[in-house]
């Protein structure tokens, strides 16, 4: 493998998020939340749109409060006035439980320096946002939007007179900055996201004013504001303070060199790195040192208020302690020494966590994770040894892969029984899956290739000629040459790395040399965009189908998390970068599918078409490989911690969680 420049690495961190690294989703029956205007997916794009639901009415000034601390900032001259502060129509959000309190540090903690559910849930802010439930969209970012009836031109409106952390006005010159000089320059080695590219062709975005922005599209692109809004890392990052990150760009600063990019994209990818970059967020980075500590203060520029006309968030600061290990985030809940933390612990830490829940004063939540498999073993399709594409392209190899795994002896050791063996299907919450024959197709899904079978196993591999051709014991590749398995698995994934060793007693049994190698996170995301993984085993994200997450069933991204990345990037490029798929495979399939699905107004015929684009799955898979998956997700929450849903999705960068469920209006209760 080659070494890779810094230049490279900023690169694949700007496209891709890292790999989960904690527990899983479990079961309560939701919690009801408050009331929401919703935009059920794909809504927004029915011929002759209404513009976005209204939100509840923003009080008028003389009815708007703020922190103490801020106030005295006022009073003292050095901060505006609150209702200068906010913009016209200020984001109202209805309290969970009650109207907050101000004060407090939240107390946290992250498994190394990438923070990625601390960013997940303080750091995302798209243009509409999951509701509470993830069963529709509401407004965020944008006030407003209208479509066309064709669905190929849309209208949007920001909030007027929102503002950065620093004071600066934020208008459209934000985001077209985004567009036009990094996504745009070929200097900046972004790519365009997933929705700007349909029939063939870029979408043509303009400024209309200082607050509306125009999309034109080839072709009908009706879940565009759908993708346009997914969690952190996947297309919350197009909103960036012009203002600030120019100083890095040659085109608008003469005195630096085209080398200035690294630092502007070191800048776009690390924003919660750097304490003087503007944000739009509740919270912005006061000091961070690599592996220690991070701590985050309240932006006195935030753009929501509570009902009472509060301004968000009520608590003042987060403290964030950067651990190298997951067991370290185990003694801290169990010590009391978390407010709130999410992620980083396992299934196999409830019983620890429950026993000491009235000792450290917490709660255990138990979130859904909504993965479709913990782990899920993705393939290289993309792997530059031709030999073994030709065995991964061929299904009856991936077939005898599966076959011979014992999921339920993964889920009794890995997951103490509480996982659901199954195929890589999605997540069974996912809307399409509600239906009748929704719900049939995914039984199919989830149930193909799943049993423990390992004669059948050894069948396949006799039939493609991965036979033990010399005597040793090992099955050699088609041509005679040494077969050996590779399976990369992250070292913080700790149920993974469990997993995969049990899987790798299967294949061996069955004759796969079989070799797993532990490594840590950054090198891995570093091997899948570079395509340089035979195997990955890792934990999936929640995938919510068409709507939130499509490049686990079908290649259409550059996403190291999902199937095949640089054939993703082939697609997502239009075929100026990446590896195209070989013509008539399944993955060549999958992606025709998403093409003509993405462009389909109606809900109805686009489900039924999303419903037979999984069948390919099923005739020609599976594509990823699944063992276990739908694990319960435990959360420790201090009693005091309030305005945290019992109802979440905690295994999902696409939904947003815990992002989703409004953070900034998580309070202590004095």
């Amino acid at each position: 493998m080659h070494e890779i420049t810094r230049r490279e690495f900023l690169r694949i961190s700007a496209l891709t998020a890292a790999s989960s690294l904690a527990a899983a989703c479990a079961t309560p029956a939701p919690a009801t939340a408050p009331a929401e205007p919703v935009v059920q997916p794909g809504e927004p794009a029915a011929p002759a749109a209404p513009a976005a639901p209204a939100a509840p009415a923003a009080p008028a000034a003389e009815g708007l409060h703020e922190a103490p601390e801020f106030a005295a900032q006022v009073e003292a001259g050095s901060l505006p006035p609150v209702d200068e502060r906010l913009p016209v129509n200020p984001l109202v959000i209805t309290p969970i439980e009650e109207v907050g309190q101000y004060g407090g540090t939240w107390r946290l903690v992250s498994v190394g320096d990438g923070m990625g559910w601390v960013r997940q849930g303080n750091q995302v802010e798209p243009f509409l946002r999951w509701n509470l439930t993830a069963t529709g969209h509401v407004p965020n970012l944008l006030e407003s939007w209208q479509w066309n009836e064709d669905a190929t031109v849309l209208t949007a409106s920001i909030r007027k007179g929102m503002k950065w952390s620093d004071g600066a006005d934020l208008t459209v010159n934000d985001y077209l900055f985004w567009w036009n000089d990094l996504v745009l320059d070929e200097r900046v080695p972004i790519n365009n996201p997933v929705g700007t590219m349909v029939g063939g062709e870029m979408v043509e975005i303009s400024g209309v004013d200082d607050y509306t922005l125009s999309y034109k599209f080839a072709a009908s692109n009706p879940l565009f504001l759908e993708y346009h809004s997914r969690g952190y890392g996947q297309s919350s990052w197009f909103m960036v303070p012009a203002h600030y990150l120019e100083q890095f760009h040659p085109e608008y600063n003469t005195a630096v060199t085209e080398d200035a990019i690294d630092d502007l994209l070191d800048h776009y990818n690390n924003r919660d790195q750097y304490p003087d970059m503007p944000v739009l967020t509740a919270f912005q980075v006061s000091e961070f040192r690599s592996g220690e500590r991070a701590t985050f203060k309240r932006n006195p520029y935030y753009w929501k208020v509570d009902t009472a006309g509060n301004q968000l968030p009520y608590i003042d600061a987060l403290d964030v302690t950067i651990v190298a290990a997951n067991e370290l985030v185990v003694m801290m809940g169990t010590a009391g020494e978390l407010d709130c933390q999410f992620r980083d612990f396992s299934v196999r830490d409830v019983p620890m966590l429950m026993d000491n829940a009235e000792k450290g004063d917490y709660r255990v939540l138990m979130w859904k994770r909504g993965d479709f498999g913990w782990p899920a073993i993705l393939l290289g399709y993309d792997y530059p040894d031709e030999e073994i594409v030709d065995l991964i392209y061929d299904k009856r190899f991936r077939q005898a892969l599966s076959w011979a795994i014992d999921r339920k002896r993964i889920n009794d050791i890995v997951a103490l029984g509480l996982a659901v063996p199954r195929q890589a299907a999605l997540s069974s919450d996912s809307p399409e899956f509600q239906s009748p024959e929704g719900r049939a197709i995914y039984e199919e899904w989830a149930n193909s290739y799943a049993e423990f079978q390992p004669e059948t196993a050894m069948e396949l591999l006799d039939e493609i000629g991965v036979v033990d051709a010399n005597g040793d014991g090992w099955r050699e590749r088609p041509n005679g040459n040494e077969l050996e398995l590779i399976i990369d698995v992250t070292v913080t994934d700790i149920q993974s790395v469990d997993a995969t060793d049990l899987i790798k007693e299967n294949w061996e049994a069955i004759g796969l040399k079989t070799t797993m190698n532990v490594i840590d996170g950054t090198v891995m995301t570093q091997r899948a965009n570079e395509g340089q993984y035979m195997l990955f085993s890792r934990g999936s994200n929640c995938a919510w189908g068409v709507v939130s997450a499509p490049p686990h069933w079908t290649p259409i991204e550059f996403a190291g998390y999902a199937i095949a990345p640089r054939i993703g990037l082939y697609y997502q490029t239009g075929g100026k970068s990446g590896i195209q798929p070989r013509p008539g495979s399944a993955l060549e399939k999958l992606q025709q599918a998403y093409s003509e699905l993405i462009t389909i107004i109606d809900p109805v015929e686009r489900e039924q078409k999303l419903l037979q684009a999984y069948r390919i799955h099923i005739d020609d898979g599976p594509v990823n490989i699944g063992t276990i998956a739908e694990h319960p997700s435990p959360a420790v929450v201090k009693n005091n911690f309030r305005n945290v849903p019992e109802f979440g999705m905690a295994g999902s960068w696409d939904l947003g969680y815990p992002g989703t469920t409004a953070p900034e209006q998580y309070f202590f209760k004095q």
